[in-house]
């Protein structure tokens, strides 16, 4: 029996929603739904949606799904998600799950109260070199993990970027942290994921440039359960790069996310300073494997980029069916924006309109 899907909110990552719940044989996209009658339209005929609505409350009337998808901009996720939880569905989430923690808690509460299932998108947990590296750990051929460093460099103050735009307010802004808001909990996801929940945080928000953000420059420390974090976001580090490096006892692991390299470093048998050769001889075989699966995946028409959000999607609507626990429970939600809570309460000394109350700068 198939398993009926909607999903309100029909913009860019709504697109990528639709198109992995369109290839899995046990789920029916039975509705969509955006404030925008030309947008939901389009994004019916597009693939395939039987009905499409510009209300949330009449859709879930009238289809009522099993589960619905919220893609729309965070300030309306808090209501959407509730709205959704109360007519008996289960909710996926685009990050952030909500605009702040007491929102996210209201919603965990009820989500667990009707035994539903409440899943944030967290999905660079979910990409292949992440989920390599975790299946290393959880085999014992990693070792303990001892240390995580996630880092983004990413040009987000270059002409035309969406955060710049004098034309449009990207929804981030309104967040404590600016556009960094936006990042914020792939850096917390990713961090969870290898030395689990924070015990405490300490963080640096900065500002280098005369932009209007209010703030470009993102570092936090975090001492977690399980190992300590390094994380940060850099609006003027280049080239763009989303760094992982994951460091074990037995084993220290790279990748750039926004590629497909991985490489492992390990303690090898035999003479001692011929360890870093070998080493070398898979790094550079990894980099070049990089090079050919990177350029195959940009032109095979699938995921490319999203095939974290395709496997994350994947595997709750396995669990779902097969009623077997979720890839990303409650739990796993509520401590990963704990930790989201942490970065943010620094970022409210500026002014989210895009004036540094008191901002420290890198010089």
């Amino acid at each position: 029996m198939s398993l009926r899907a909607a999903v309100i909110g029909a913009g860019h990552i709504a697109r990528q929603h639709l198109a992995c719940l369109r290839e899995r044989p046990d789920v029916a996209i039975v509705g969509v739904c955006d404030l925008s009658r030309v947008v939901a339209e389009a994004a019916a005929d597009r693939y395939q949606v039987p009905l499409w609505f510009t209300d949330a409350g009449t859709m879930l009337d009238a289809v009522r799904p099993d589960v619905v998808h919220i893609t729309t901009p965070p300030g309306s996720h808090h209501r959407l998600a509730m709205m959704a939880l109360e007519a008996g569905c289960h909710v996926i989430v685009e990050k952030p799950a909500t605009t702040t923690f007491a929102e996210l808690d209201e919603l965990a509460r009820r989500a667990a109260e009707r035994g539903l299932l409440l899943v944030e998108n967290y999905n660079y947990v979910y990409n292949q070199a992440t989920q390599k590296v975790l299946a290393k750990i959880a085999s014992g051929e990693f070792g303990a993990v001892t240390h995580v460093e996630v880092l983004i460099c990413l040009d987000i103050l270059g002409e035309g970027g969406v955060f710049v735009d004098a034309n449009g307010r990207h929804p981030a802004l309104a967040l404590p942290g600016g556009a960094i808001a936006d990042f914020v909990t792939h850096l917390a996801s990713l961090a969870h994921a290898f030395v689990g929940p924070r015990r405490a945080c300490r963080t640096v928000w900065a500002k280098r440039s005369a932009s209007v953000l209010p703030v470009d420059e993102f570092r936090a420390l975090v001492e977690a359960e399980r190992g300590t974090a390094f994380v940060g976001f850099s609006a003027h580090s280049q080239p763009d790069a989303f760094w992982l490096r994951v460091y074990g006892e037995k084993m220290q692991a790279a990748t750039n996310l926004f590629e497909t390299r991985l490489t492992f470093d390990r303690v090898r048998g035999g003479a001692k300073p011929l360890r870093p050769f070998w080493n070398a001889l898979e790094e550079s075989r990894a980099v070049r494997f990089s090079a050919f699966s990177g350029l195959a995946r940009k032109l095979s028409g699938g995921p490319g980029a999203y095939e974290g959000l395709w496997e994350l999607l994947g595997r709750t609507y396995d669990s779902l069916t097969r009623k077997t626990a979720p890839p990303i429970t409650i739990e796993d939600v509520l401590a990963v924006n704990r930790l989201v809570a942490d970065f943010q309460s620094e970022a409210s000394r500026f002014d989210t309109s895009g004036c540094p109350l008191r901002a420290p700068s890198f010089s």
